[in-house]
């Protein structure tokens, strides 16, 4: 908040003006007052944009749309002038910073905060679209956090400055690093635009960053977030999962604002509301709740399931090294044939003598056992991949076990088995199972495992 200036009105419409609360590139909220005293935010558009017919006209539909928006989590708008010059807007006074504030001022949110305010977020998308709106402009800085819970301002504004001399002029409507993919196409926005614009703000209260990044400009943003996949390094599981279905570059395939609910009530556990916030240090979120968060209309059967968490980087490379294990009995497998059919044929040729029979029958016997184990060890690296790919608590167990079991017949193969390049195989083999299980021990792993156990 900061103190009017010279330039600033003292009043709109009868409205008194006391401070500034922001300035964007829509105009300049003030934080103002009623005849009879009550707090409003009173947002005063650009000058510009009052000449331009197109605005005034598509800002009073959006106005006459977002009257009939009454969720506990959005800003009442209350009083309105399109036809004004400039066009002015009021709405019910929010007292606490905006979720940017919160973030810049303190970092990254604890995982139930998050999934709070996600939740707090999502039903004040359910009051938004029902009323026929789509924000197309969801973000930090319109997401501030109240005593009693979130609450989403600025919907249908962005709407009213698309097609206008502004953006006519080069100037775009909306955040590049909270747009969605089709926004950026410039296809159609969809109520599933604004849940990948929750998906990006999830993400940016969870890790203290923009899920696309900064680097590059507001171009290679867009293009970040048209063709790559968010940056979602060092977000937990399963809030990950969410983020990561919110963000699906199609459409279609972005979870509805009731399924995001119903998921966050989950995590919570019973007993604690969506919608409240918590946070530690300046500025204060506070922590009370005036009203439960529901989950609105029931889901259609069956019902939606978020998808099952990614792995994290840890047990995709711990998956990689057991590929390599089993490629290296694969070739231990070919080698050790082509070696043993080697020595047969050495013998016969230099021990004419021998008993060729009991040689050679010796010699198949030998290289179906290397062949079998060969394939055994693959098919095992092979299983124990898949299954620890997929969350499974009892193979990452097995492999230890697996492991251990390896680590005590090292030694005895070495004795046993003359063979420079079996011996070099095994230690290789050992390598790669002793760095596997490092990775697959590793903190993201084990969240993930336990993850993965509780969601059966």
């Amino acid at each position: 908040m900061e103190p009017l200036t010279r330039g600033d009105p003292s009043q709109i419409a009868g409205y008194r003006l006391r401070a500034r609360l922001g300035a964007g590139g829509m105009g300049v909220v003030y934080l103002g007052s009623t005849p009879g005293g009550r707090a409003v935010a009173v947002k005063v558009m650009r000058p510009e944009l009052g000449d331009d017919r197109g605005f005034r006209e598509r800002f009073r539909q959006e106005i006459d749309a977002a009257r009939r928006v009454h969720g506990l989590y959005t800003a009442q708008v209350i009083d309105a002038d399109p036809t004004a010059v400039p066009p002015w807007l009021v709405t019910a006074y929010v007292p606490g910073p905006s979720l940017q504030e919160a973030v810049a001022g303190n970092g990254p949110m604890p995982v139930a905060t998050v999934y709070q305010i996600v939740a707090g977020v999502a039903e004040a998308l359910q009051a938004i679209h029902a009323a026929g709106v789509i924000h197309r402009d969801l973000k930090p800085s319109n997401v501030l956090l109240a005593p009693d819970g979130p609450r989403v301002i600025d919907f249908g504004i962005a709407r009213a400055a698309e097609a206008t001399a502004l953006t006519r002029s080069g100037t775009r409507v909306g955040s590049p690093q909270f747009m969605a993919p089709e926004q950026v196409g410039g296809r159609p926005a969809t109520p599933a635009t604004d849940v990948f614009a929750l998906g990006s703000l999830a993400a940016y209260a969870a890790l203290g960053r923009v899920p696309f990044g900064n680097g590059g400009g507001a171009e290679a943003v867009l293009y970040r977030v048209l063709h790559q996949e968010a940056d979602l390094t060092g977000c937990p599981m399963p809030l990950r999962g969410l983020i990561e279905r919110c963000l699906a570059k199609d459409p279609a395939q972005r979870p509805v604002p009731a399924e995001i609910i119903w998921f966050c009530q989950g995590q919570l556990g019973p007993g604690q509301p969506p919608g409240q916030a918590t946070q530690s240090g300046p500025p204060p979120i506070p922590t009370t709740v005036a009203t439960p968060v529901t989950a609105g209309p029931p889901l259609p059967s069956p019902w939606p399931r978020m998808p099952e968490p990614s792995p994290p980087s840890s047990v995709v490379s711990a998956v990689r090294l057991m590929y390599a294990g089993a490629a290296s009995a694969v070739l231990n497998a070919i080698v050790g044939s082509v070696v043993g059919y080697g020595v047969v044929h050495n013998v016969l040729e230099n021990q004419p003598n021998v008993n060729q029979v009991a040689v050679t029958e010796g010699s198949a016997f030998d290289v179906t056992v290397t062949i079998f184990f060969g394939l055994a060890g693959t098919g095992l690296w092979l299983w124990m991949a898949y299954a620890n790919r997929n969350g499974r608590s009892w193979a990452r167990v097995l492999s230890t076990v697996l492991f251990g079991l390896l680590t005590l017949s090292l030694p005895l193969s070495f004795i046993e088995v003359p063979d420079l390049w079996t011996r070099l195989t095994g230690l290789i083999q050992w390598a790669l199972g002793l760095a596997a299980l490092i990775l697959l021990w590793a903190g993201p792993s084990s969240a993930y495992f336990v993850t993965r156990l509780r969601r059966r």
